[in-house]
Parts: C-alpha cells; structure tokens; sequence
C-alpha cells in the first residue's frame, strides 16, 4: 500500500552559523517518515556520559498552523553511540532558533564520551502524520514577516 503524504509549506531562515550538509532539512527516502537535523557547531563539542548539550542547529522555522514538529532521536546513534535527543516538540508559534537536546546515556567512565562534529546528523524530525514539510527558504526580512505573540522563547519560556 502506497503511503499519500500531504505536503505543507515550512518556511526557514538559516542563520549565520549555518553549518552546510545536503542531508540537513532533507528526507532520506521517498517513504521517509521523517527528515533529518544537522549540528551547527563550528568546532567539535564532546558529550561525556550522562551530560546532556543543547545542540544549536542554526535553523528558524514557520510552519503552517497548527501543525508542530516532533524531535526523534536517530536509531543508529542511539544504539551504536547511546546518544538520543530529548525535549521533543517544536510548536508552530515557535520563531527562534531550533536546539536539539542531546543526552549520553553512557557511564560518565571516560570510556564512552561522544563527539558532535560540525554538520554532524543529530537527529530525525517528523511532522504529525500524514503531512510532509516541503522547505522553502526565505530572506530574514520574510521571516520577522512571520512572528508570532511567543517569538523565540523556548526552554521552558511558557512557564513552570
């Protein structure tokens, strides 16, 4: 059974520090259920066991509403590596930039550090289903165009 994916404009600034790699805001495959989220970082970050980094991402996004984004923790990484993203959901409303909370899960042993490279795939990112985003970059000036009454407050911004 062939899957019938709807496609909804998000548009996106990159930022300054924007690190470039194909695969970043791109799904993988044709029946991808999500697309990938690259780290932009301009040098390599170590995650020791147990720590957690909010990863920027250099990513601002203005989805059509009410749709959100769920953050998903990349299989590979997580079982070869122990790394997994938490903190989940971005909303519609949101303007700032895109961090991915990374935690290793590993024994703090100094046996199972992690290192996050500029670039680097961090995480998977879906849309509630069955809605597909279809990028669309637009200029900073476009982008303020789209605020919204939240703005860029993320990491608890709403309240305890």
């Amino acid at each position: 059974m062939a899957i019938t994916y709807i496609k909804t404009p998000v548009k996106y600034v990159k930022m300054e520090h924007y690190v470039e790699n194909k695969a970043n805001l791109a799904y993988s495959t044709p029946e991808s259920a999500c697309f990938d989220i690259c780290a932009a970082i301009s040098e390599p970050i170590t995650v020791k066991g147990g720590e957690r980094f909010a990863v920027p991402t250099a990513i601002k996004t203005a989805p059509e509403s009410p749709l959100w984004f769920r953050i998903n923790s990349r299989s590979g990484l997580a079982f070869k590596n122990g790394m997994i993203a938490i903190g989940g959901i971005i909303d519609s409303d949101y303007r700032g930039e895109w961090k991915v909370i990374m935690l290793n899960t590993n024994n703090n042993d100094g046996k199972n550090d992690y290192i996050i490279h500029p670039g680097d795939k961090i995480a998977q990112v879906e849309l509630p289903f069955p809605y597909r985003a279809e990028f669309i970059e637009v200029s900073e000036d476009d982008f303020d165009k789209l605020a919204t009454d939240r703005g860029a407050g993320g990491f608890g911004s709403s309240g305890r």
